[in-house]
Order: structure tokens, then C-alpha cells, then sequence
């Protein structure tokens, strides 16, 4: 393919490219959410630039019959805080959609390789998919996929600005300081999944005697909410767990009470919500697809909603600017 020929077919596949890595994201960022996935950054993304595509062509001696011949022509990196979760997105990336290729980067390391781990798929849409009208034409376009923790995104991004891939790459009084940090950010995520463990072993064990605490919080929002209410990744327990010590709330006993008298009634306002803000009609994306749900307020607008009927004039609000 020419250059001038190379140009014209990029900009003509741009419109649908974007199209198809938007379909990608969204679809991605709802499993993620739905699966309750902690995500260490944003989901990122890209589309190939025309100079970059040029550039790997005469890199590689890559002869192309078109621009949907890449398989990495949209890269989406998914960036995760704990190291379990890789398998989780992992799972859900075989699962939803067509895998055209994987691999653990890992795995192809020499021996005199820094530790740079990532999984990566190329993808497409699945066919049932693109009978949808607004996923028509969609089928050729693939995207690269990685995965990985937030600890080896770290060390991907540091080793790629030090130019220190390989061992025989650093220089002799360097190379003992960056054994160490690789080896540190291998056991960041080790640490992380003790702690996560012995988290989920503590709220496994918890009863009303237990003590009132952040994570005891979230166990019983989630027991005593309705889960279409939660809005995973964005509830704010620690500013909501003092605004409840403020108000007198400083015991499991004192919590549950609460929610059992006074739920009700903020159920019921927040159906009228819903209704309310539908009527309005100026809505972001984020809160249409909740109020399509049902639900306008979060577990902790609801939490902070009966505190209010229970404290009355006394309520006490808290300023965490």
C-alpha cells in the first residue's frame, strides 16, 4: 500500500474505529463495574496515529492490505489494583468477547529481562453483536487489549521512559537499585492481596458486636441497601462513617436500627427522584443509566438520607473540604 493510498484508507476507517473502541470501552467499563472489579486508573485507550502507522509499516516491512489488518491499530490498556482481579477481567475478556489472539507477556522474557508483565488480547466484536443497527460494519476492526496491576503498570511506564528493558542495558552501579524496585513492586501486589484476603476474612466473621468501623460500614450497606442502589467504586464510606460517629451512629447496633426505621421513607423519595429527574430532561450519561435502573440516590445518599430524618434539627453535617 502507498503512502498517499495508506491515507486516505486510515481516514476513511477513522469515523467507524472510534465508533468500535467506544463500543469496546462501554461495554468493558459495564462488565468491570457489574463484576465489581477495582480498577487502579481509568480504562485507557488509543488510536493508532497516521505517522504511527506509517512508521511500523517501514518498521517491519509489513506489507497491508488495510488499516483493519493491525490488530493493535486501537489499543485499550486496563489498568487493576489487586493482582486477582487480572484473572477476573481476564475471564470476562474470553468470555463477552471474540479473542482473536493472548498472551502473557511475561513469558517470552530472556532470563536477562526486567520484570514488565502484562496480558494481551486481540479482540473483536462478537457476531451477535454486530446485528445491533449502531454496531453494523464493525466487524473487521480489532483491539489490543492489556491487563495488568497497577504495580506492574508502574514499572512498564518507568522502564520504557529509562530505556532499561534488559539487564546489559543499565549501567553496573544501577542495575543493584532497579533489582530492588522491580522486586518491591512484585511484593507491593503480593502485600495487596494479603490485605485484601484478610479483609474479606474479617467481614466473613463480622456480627453486631463487632467494631463499628469503615469496612464493617460497607458490609452492612450492602446487606441492608438495595444493591441497585450502589454505585460500586464511587461510594465515599470514610466521609459518611465520621458524619455517623458525629451524629451519635458509633455502633452496629445503633446503625442497623437506624436503617430499619427510616429506609422507608428514603425509598420512597428516591423513586420520586427518579421521576423527577427524568421529567427534567438535562442528564449525564452516567446518571441516565442509573435512573433508567430506578435509582437515583447512592447506598451513601440513602445512609445519609435516613441520618437526616433521625438527627431532625440536630443533624450534624460535616465540611471535608
Amino acid at each position: 500500500m502507498d503512502l498517499d493510498f495508506l491515507k486516505m484508507n486510515y481516514e476513511s476507517h477513522r469515523p467507524h474505529a472510534q465508533r468500535f473502541m467506544a463500543t469496546i470501552i462501554e461495554q468493558l467499563s459495564n462488565l468491570i463495574e457489574k463484576n465489581e472489579i477495582t480498577l487502579g486508573t481509568q480504562i485507557e485507550s488509543r488510536m493508532k496515529s497516521i505517522q504511527s502507522v506509517e512508521e511500523k509499516t517501514k518498521r517491519k516491512g509489513k506489507s497491508i492490505q488495510c488499516i483493519t489488518d493491525f490488530d493493535d491499530f486501537i489499543g485499550i490498556r486496563i489498568i487493576v489494583l489487586f493482582k486477582s482481579d487480572i484473572d477476573k477481567t481476564c475471564d470476562l475478556i474470553r468470555k463477552y468477547f471474540s479473542v482473536v489472539d493472548e498472551e502473557d507477556v511475561s513469558r517470552r522474557l530472556d532470563s536477562d529481562q526486567f520484570g514488565y508483565q502484562s496480558t494481551h488480547y486481540s479482540i473483536k466484536i462478537p457476531e451477535d453483536w454486530l446485528k445491533v443497527p449502531t454496531l453494523v460494519g464493525l466487524g473487521s476492526y480489532k483491539a489490543e487489549v492489556q491487563v495488568r496491576t497497577l504495580s506492574q503498570h508502574i514499572w512498564a511506564v518507568a522502564s520504557h521512559k529509562l530505556q532499561y528493558k534488559q539487564e546489559n542495558n543499565v549501567p553496573m552501579p544501577v542495575r543493584r537499585s532497579i533489582n530492588r524496585v522491580s522486586a518491591l513492586l512484585e511484593t507491593v501486589d503480593l502485600e495487596f492481596e494479603r490485605v485484601l484476603f484478610e479483609r474479606e476474612k474479617y467481614i466473613a466473621q463480622m456480627d453486631e458486636e463487632k467494631e463499628f468501623n469503615v469496612d464493617v460500614l460497607e458490609v452492612l450497606c450492602d446487606r441492608l441497601l438495595p444493591k441497585a442502589n450502589k454505585e460500586f467504586g464511587n461510594e465515599d464510606y470514610s466521609e459518611l462513617f465520621a458524619e455517623l460517629v458525629a451524629n451519635g451512629i458509633t455502633d452496629v447496633a445503633g446503625f442497623i436500627e437506624m436503617i430499619e426505621k427510616h429506609l422507608s421513607e428514603q425509598l420512597r423519595e428516591d423513586k420520586e427522584r427518579v421521576v423527577s429527574e427524568l421529567h427534567e430532561g438535562d442528564i449525564d450519561d452516567l446518571s441516565i443509566e442509573r435512573l433508567q435502573k430506578g435509582v437515583f440516590y447512592t447506598h451513601v445518599g440513602l445512609v445519609r438520607g435516613c441520618l437526616r430524618d433521625l438527627r431532625g434539627d440536630d443533624y450534624e453535617s460535616r465540611d471535608f473540604e
